[in-house]
């Protein structure tokens, strides 16, 4: 055996494998399994998830694992992402083989559509356990087994005690169905592997926030906006005005977005406004009905080690999206979008809005139809600096980085480094990289660009462009050093694809 695994989703007990899993409550509902993979590491069997359009598998190792895997029909060619692992497999009719190196997050795509996502987290330490004097459960409160009945106000008293108190909170395995919860100051919350919180799929459960009219494009269509000013007021998780949040865990929690949306409500999954010093960590995030995970008019926030899975045909459906906030961090984190991985913002929403300063995206794996490293769109500060994106592998985009400066901002001091973009998906813009400043609701400029060691696995098929507005509000100093294009170092622009630019200058090419 190459390392030892351990079985998520409520799959086995006592952190071992079981041949024939356990089936954490509501499963057969709320997980079914794949007709299309199967996979094993090490040998032992594993439970593939189809959800929405993709399949995907959770699981744990403390080292290199032999990963097994077969598909419905024979496999006629097959890759695995991040391939600057350079991870060989070995294929045999409906099977591939290959040796992930270690937790991470991998994509093995078949026959040149199909994919199946590994989520392989390392193994939990210093899991808190009920019965402990400083530990909360959530059965205190809700009922067990009732998966199918609506239990916010119980759920919004757990957590109000947890606040309270400072002691954790643990949800354990086992489906809790809930409409918008509110998360306060000193909250410490563990969702263990199994827990499912599950958002209610009645529109009415999700309220927006002084009852503000919302971007409702079934009941409202003259007035559908997707800008984040207006486009949502509401959400299933709001931490809010708090400080000293933990949420982590195994657990998953699932928007209902598909059905959300379909109803005209742009429910965030997860808004942390107007507070300092958050830490999510481990858990699944999945299906919301708008941006998955909006940082908001906050300070001290680090997301690590989150899995983002939205549904690829629900709109706006961003993975995360740091606001007027400052000191972000955004790391190890795999996101799954029908629209932007990360798009750093200043919307005004709630007219919250302050300068952003030190954002940084950093060992994440993306995949969106959209733009991934993204500045924008939304730009109503007077100033948004030192932004990071640093060793990001993205596995397929429209646009891989983009910085759209629309609404009057400065940008400064923005970094894109040893970032590997491998292919584009086939979405309308299609280009590597894209600068731009427009008059939407202001001038602004784009001052001090580094684009350092990154590398696009193939030329895309609209290159790459960058433009300024007029003369005074241009794009002013952009070094690329060190990039590639399909194995090939960049001399000059026409290299990237990229046609002479207007209002851009100073522009150094090493």
């Amino acid at each position: 055996m190459i390392g030892s695994v351990t079985l998520l989703l409520g799959l086995v007990s006592d952190m071992s494998f079981a041949l024939a899993p356990q089936q954490p409550t509501g499963f057969d509902k709320f997980h079914k399994r794949s007709e299309l993979f199967s996979a094993r590491a090490d040998g032992r069997e594993l439970f593939v998830e189809h959800f929405k359009a993709i399949h995907y598998v959770n699981f744990a190792v403390a080292g290199p694992t032999r990963i097994e895997t077969s598909c419905t029909g024979n496999i006629e060619n097959f890759r695995i992402s991040p391939m600057s692992l350079g991870i060989e497999g070995t294929r045999q009719g409906d099977k591939v083989s290959f040796t992930i190196p270690g937790p991470g997050w991998y994509v093995l795509e078949v026959n040149g559509t199909e994919k199946l996502i590994l989520l392989v987290d390392p193994q939990e330490r210093n899991v808190p356990r009920i019965g402990d004097a400083n530990v909360i459960s959530v059965l205190d409160y809700v009922k067990a087994d009732a998966e199918d009945t609506l239990q916010t106000e119980a759920l919004q008293r757990a957590l109000d005690e947890a606040s309270r108190t400072g002691k954790t909170l643990v949800f354990p395995r086992g489906v809790y169905r809930t409409g918008t919860l509110t998360v306060g100051s000193n909250s410490n919350i563990y969702l263990a592997e199994g827990a499912l919180v599950k958002g209610s799929e009645n529109r009415d459960d999700y309220p927006s926030d002084g009852g503000r009219a919302e971007a409702d494009h079934i009941n409202n269509k003259a007035n559908y906006s997707d800008n984040g000013e207006f486009m949502t007021f509401s959400r299933l998780i709001l931490v809010d005005n708090a400080e000293k949040v933990h949420i982590w865990g195994r657990g998953i929690i699932d928007g209902s977005g598909t059905v959300v949306r379909a109803q005209g409500k742009p429910a965030n999954l997860l808004r942390i406004r107007n507070s300092k010093d958050v830490l999510i960590e481990g858990i699944i995030l999945r299906d919301p009905a708008a941006w998955n995970t909006h940082i908001l008019h906050s300070e001290r926030v680090t997301v690590r080690g989150v899995k983002v899975l939205n549904d690829f045909a629900v709109p706006n459906t961003d993975g995360f999206d740091p606001d007027a906030s400052r000191d972000v961090l955004i790391e190890k984190c795999f996101a799954y979008c029908n629209d932007d991985n990360i798009a750093i913002k200043t919307t005004n929403n709630m007219n919250l809005l302050q300068d952003l300063e030190r954002v940084t995206v950093r060992g994440c794996v993306f995949i969106t139809r959209k733009s991934s490293l993204k500045v924008g769109t939304e730009t109503k500060a007077r100033r948004m600096s030192d932004i990071l994106f640093e060793d990001n592998d993205i596995v397929e985009c429209d646009r891989g980085l983009a910085l759209y400066c629309y609404d009057g901002a400065s940008f400064e001091n923005i970094r894109f480094v040893n970032n590997r973009i491998e292919r584009n998906f086939p979405d309308n813009q299609r280009k590597a990289i894209h600068f731009q400043i427009l008059n939407r609701s202001g001038k602004g400029y784009i001052r001090n660009v580094l684009i350092k060691d990154c590398a696009f696995g193939i030329r895309f098929p609209n290159g790459a462009s960058m433009g300024g507005l007029d003369a005074e509000h241009c794009i002013d100093g952009v070094v690329f050093d060190g990039v590639t294009v399909a194995g090939k170092p960049v001399r000059s622009l026409s290299d990237l694809g990229m046609a002479e630019p207007r209002f851009v200058k100073n522009v150094e090419i090493r």
